[in-house]
């Protein structure tokens, strides 16, 4: 049933119901508590009056008890005062003159129960009274002796403490209530403002959640519109890519196009035909699944055993230009992304290094406090920094004889950024240019 309630009526209930167990159990124990030390004070009286009628009980001298004259104020001596004493279980000894010519009904009586030592009993005129029973010794004899006062009192007083505790017991109830209420109240505000800032971002009104939550909710709000931040930049990135596909199928359309001129509207070779046909799917399907990347599973991947199979391939494609490569790569190096988009990176870097250096390439990877840290350096003619600036723009080249499209080193800088990591360029120590790919643990 809970679970159809919202976090704040959950919260509340169940902090007034721990109030309710809390209250009830703790008021439970007080009056226990209470009202064993009244009934112990009760007791103490009832024993001091025992011990000083002990000291007033001789024997005569054929044995049979009797009492020294009492005080006259002793309420022992006025009739029916709620006050009696009884020697024995009611076999005529002796007793107190209170009791006139009654005596007290001892089989009826009735243990308060507990570590209490006290009986209930009604008196000679249906009164309630409570006693105790002490063994006292009245010249060669031990004989009972049973003192009995009266409750209604100590009934009265017990009564008055009851309802005081259970007023108590009330107002402190109502006031944890409304403490657990205001304390959801305040404690709940952060979450709906994060609330109110997820439903701004849905609505259009704002780009990101923001901060300011507290020390508790400010690390899902960053997570959130880190998560934000992510997708705007795979929708960013699948649009650019619509971009590249329309930019990289003028090739092929420009060559059809041509081909028609030159057949004056006749027949164009289907050869012709087929090649541009399959050069416009592969990059249909190459653009395709780069426009989702970078928006999929993470996954704990080996860099080194990467890169070693990229340097393969990389050493058969640009096998007839005899080039050096360089792999410097501890073994437990890992990032966490996806491996076709780590591919689609490291790949375009390294063909890039490929085609541009003269006879060496050099590739450093490294963990440190940013991340993954990728150098690779060629040794061929490097970029002005002019040029470097301009090098990461779609569709910028350089060198019209190299083969190209001139969206490698865009792509790799939009799956960056992606990842919330970075391309940067530079002149390298070879004497071409150095790529440092940076991407966040």
């Amino acid at each position: 049933m809970l679970e159809r309630l919202g976090l704040g009526p959950r919260l509340a209930i169940i902090g007034i119901c721990a109030a309710l167990a809390v209250t009830g159990v703790g008021g439970w124990a007080l009056r226990l508590q209470f009202h064993a030390t009244l009934w112990r004070s009760v007791e103490q009286r009832l024993d001091d009056s025992a011990q000083r009628l002990a000291v007033r009980l001789h024997a005569g001298p054929d044995g049979t008890p009797w009492e020294e004259r009492p005080p006259s104020t002793s309420p022992f001596n006025q009739i029916f005062s709620g006050w009696y004493w009884q020697l024995g279980d009611g076999d005529g000894e002796l007793h107190s003159r209170s009791l006139w010519d009654g005596q007290l009904h001892l089989p009826q009586r009735e243990s308060l129960g507990g570590s209490s030592q006290l009986h209930r009993l009604q008196g000679p005129r249906g009164e309630p009274l409570v006693g105790l029973e002490r063994p006292v010794r009245v010249g060669a004899r031990e004989l009972r002796l049973h003192l009995y006062g009266p409750a209604t009192e100590t009934d009265r007083e017990l009564a008055r403490l009851d309802q005081l505790l259970l007023l108590t017991q009330a107002v402190l109830v109502a006031v944890l209530t409304l403490t657990t209420l205001l304390q959801v109240q305040i404690g709940l505000k952060p979450l709906r403002r994060l609330r109110a800032a997820l439903a701004r971002v849905h609505d259009g009104t704002a780009e990101r959640v923001g901060r300011d939550f507290g020390p508790d909710l400010d690390p899902l709000a960053r997570a959130m519109d880190q998560v934000l931040e992510r997708n705007a930049r795979v929708v960013a990135r699948a649009r650019a890519h619509a971009g590249d596909l329309s930019h990289a199928l003028k090739k092929p359309l420009a060559l059809l196009a041509s081909e028609l001129r030159d057949h004056d509207g006749g027949v164009v070779p289907a050869m012709t035909v087929r090649a541009q046909v399959a050069t416009m799917d592969g990059l249909i399907e190459r653009y395709l699944a780069r426009a989702g990347s970078g928006g999929g599973e993470r996954r704990r991947i080996d860099v080194r055993e990467r890169l070693e199979d990229l340097l393969a391939a990389m050493r058969r494609l640009h096998a007839g230009r005899d080039l050096h490569w360089q792999l410097l790569a501890p073994r437990a190096l890992h990032c966490s992304a996806e491996q076709t988009d780590l591919e689609e990176m490291l790949g375009n870097l390294l063909d890039n290094a490929g085609k541009w250096a003269r006879s060496r390439v050099e590739i450093q990877a490294r963990a440190d406090t940013d991340g993954l840290v990728v150098h690779i350096d060629d040794d061929g003619d490097g970029l002005a920094n002019a040029q470097i600036a301009a090098a990461m723009r779609r569709g910028r080249r350089f060198d019209e004889s190299v083969e190209g499209s001139g969206l490698g080193l865009a792509i790799v800088r939009d799956l960056a950024e992606t990842y919330g990591g970075r391309l940067e360029l530079g002149r390298s120590r070879l004497g071409g240019l150095s790529a440092r790919l940076v991407l966040p643990p």
